[in-house]
């Protein structure tokens, strides 16, 4: 709605404790835009004097609609989700409803500023209360006195309308951020967590609109959550940071992989370069930064049991072969070895290299022996048999546990 077809202003005096239906608070503030400021002025005051309120929930049932399929057609898929049940029911604000809520959040606004430096705040104090749930509100107004004349009751009813309001105003925007959530779903961030976001950053966009400057609120908005979105992609999608201009490469890369696979072919760098339109050496680059930080508490094979981190080796302590002094060893074996034959103990430490040698084969032995290589295999295994008799084996266990 332009300004020019704005209808001249008309002067209202309201009764005791009116209910203002919110048509009949547009009619108030329809106004040139220069005498928007003293209007909501003298608006306030007369609101103040008659205790009057404005009929947010008549007006909320009014916003409600059965079926939205042009809010249903650009929500994510979120299968499941209460969010797209609610979506439903909420109509999207078209170019004059924006204008006029912009108005009406305006008024109330500053009416509640006006009431809260008149308690003794200071203007940037009021202004930054006001921004705040009504519960931080009205928790801060219980050790302030308020003006003169003010009720109180009146008061903290007019905080909670001013809160419902502005929610209807965020309610009638969140169409806004599901075209952006859609470009960037994909990226590291659960989708929900990227409306939420979205969602978050309508309440700044409201608070900085000027709706004097003829523009809509949706072109306005888009710019506070699309800032958003990226804020919180670059500093939630990785433990390691990636620039969001990366993950969005990285995304178009793996829709490309997706569409190749389905044609039936395996994706090279090449195929999905061409169909990026970059270069194959930039996709490997890119393919290269899919490395996600893992818990080290995380188990390595689900239901197993453990973790990933106790797997890993301790690289401050030595490895125990080089933890054990050579002479332990030496003297374990000699000892493990004492009572065998002394044909099985040469066998032993040729056959195994336990003097220090390279290990020999049965039939190197063999030969060195005048035996035959299967008399050689014979002798090892008794020889061995014997060492594995429990007191020896404890000994022995030590060095390779």
């Amino acid at each position: 709605m332009v300004l020019s077809k704005l209808l001249p202003r008309r002067r209202f005096k309201l009764s005791d404790h009116e209910s203002v239906a919110v048509s009949l608070l547009d009619a108030m503030l329809d106004v040139e835009s220069d005498r928007f400021a003293g209007t909501i002025e003298a608006l306030a005051k007369e609101f103040a004097r008659a205790k009057a309120t404005v009929a947010v929930a008549p007006y909320r049932e009014t916003r409600v609609a059965s079926d939205n399929s042009a809010v249903v057609a650009d929500l994510p898929d979120l299968r499941g989700s209460h969010y797209q049940a609610d979506l439903r029911r909420i109509t999207p604000m078209d170019r004059e409803e924006e204008f006029r809520m912009a108005r009406r959040y305006e008024f109330l606004r500053h009416l509640v500023r006006r009431e809260l430096e008149a308690a003794g705040y200071s203007l940037a104090e009021a202004s930054d209360l006001a921004k705040r749930p009504a519960i931080h509100v009205l928790a801060a107004l219980r050790s302030r006195r308020l003006r003169k004349g003010v009720d109180r009751a009146w008061f903290e009813a007019t905080i909670r309308l001013f809160e419902d309001l502005r929610n209807l105003y965020v309610e009638g925007s969140l169409s806004i951020v599901l075209s952006t959530v859609n470009r960037y779903r994909g990226l590291g961030v659960d989708t929900i967590d990227l409306i939420q976001e979205g969602n978050s950053s309508l309440f700044q966009a409201i608070e900085g609109f000027d709706w004097r400057r003829d523009v809509r609120f949706r072109t306005y908005a888009q710019y506070w959550v699309h800032q958003a979105v990226l804020k919180m992609l670059y500093n939630s999608s990785r433990t390691v940071r990636v620039p969001i201009w990366v993950q969005k490469l990285l995304g178009k890369i793996r829709r490309a992989q997706d569409q190749l696979r389905r044609d039936g072919r395996e994706p090279t760098s090449a195929d999905i370069a061409q169909r990026v339109g970059v270069s194959p050496e930039k996709v490997e680059w890119i393919l290269s930064t899919r490395r996600y930080a893992v818990s080290l508490d995380a188990e390595p094979m689900p239901g197993e049991g453990g973790s990933l981190g106790q797997n890993l080796p301790d690289e401050t302590l030595l490895p125990i072969p080089e933890s054990i002094p050579p002479g332990d060893l030496r003297e374990a074996l000699d000892t493990a070895m004492a009572d065998l034959p002394p044909r099985e103990q040469r066998i032993l430490r040729r056959r195994f290299g336990l003097d220090g040698g390279e290990p020999q084969t049965l039939g190197e032995i063999a030969s060195e022996l005048g035996i035959t290589a299967e008399r050689v295999r014979q002798l090892q295994n008794a020889a061995l048999g014997r060492i594995k008799k429990p007191a020896k084996l404890q000994r022995l266990q030590a060095f390779v546990e």
